[in-house]
């Protein structure tokens, strides 16, 4: 039952990272000619940020196995 259960977050796991990859390729090119005030571009930024974040311990937790959040990545994510 153990194994059953780590496929299943395995596969929620690679469902939610395409689920972002489809969501951002369908998004994307229609900001083609847009403007951005700057806050709108700072909002972007910083969230950028976090999904890099966010993508770097994916890759730390899937190859490592550890999962535990250093303090800077759980403040980012908080917003702080």
């Amino acid at each position: 039952m153990r194994g059953f259960h780590r496929a299943m977050e395995f596969t929620d796991l690679i469902g939610v990272c395409q689920g972002f990859v489809a969501g951002a390729s369908r998004l994307v090119p229609r900001l083609r000619g847009r403007e951005f005030s700057e806050s709108q571009l700072a909002l972007v930024t910083r969230q950028v940020e976090k999904i890099r974040a966010t993508a770097d311990w994916i890759e730390t937790a899937v190859s490592t196995g550890r999962v535990d959040l250093d303090e800077a990545l759980a403040e980012l994510l908080r917003g702080q």
